[in-house]
């Protein structure tokens, strides 16, 4: 009877966690992230114009997502956000209400990268700009 009801309430469980409706927080994003690399880089007429790698982050950038979709931004940059798991889009919001949408790449226990691409068209050139930038749980 015990193993029925572990069972049952496993069962129950698993499902309560993962029925989660779109547009609510996940709880596989929520905690601490640290960023430990970032990469700029362009490509201009299907040709890569620059890239620029960047880990000189420290314990200051953390950042703490919590389950009621606010954040803790060691950059004091953004303090809400919101995942979207059907389209794998991530929007971190500033005070003011500005937001910025990233695609998320990868999202594991223990890491987490998320990409920004803006195409643009400047000096009659096509030009695609990538953020993409990765973390690890501290």
């Amino acid at each position: 009877m015990n193993r029925l009801y572990i069972l049952f309430l496993s069962c129950f469980l698993q499902f309560d966690c993962t029925n989660i409706p779109a547009n609510q927080t996940n709880g596989k994003i929520t905690g601490k992230w640290q960023p430990f690399k970032s990469i700029i880089s362009a490509i201009e007429n299907n040709e890569k114009s620059f890239e620029k790698i960047d880990t000189s982050f420290s314990e200051v950038d953390l950042m703490v997502f919590k389950e009621n979709g606010t954040l803790v931004d060691g950059g004091q940059r953004y303090n809400s956000y919101i995942l979207d798991r059907d389209t794998r889009e991530l929007t971190l919001q500033e005070p003011g209400g500005d937001a910025i949408t990233f695609r998320i790449k990868v999202l594991s226990p223990q890491q987490l990268v998320i990409v920004r691409e803006d195409e643009e068209v400047y000096n009659n050139k096509h030009r695609l700009m990538k953020l993409e930038i990765h973390f690890k749980r501290p």
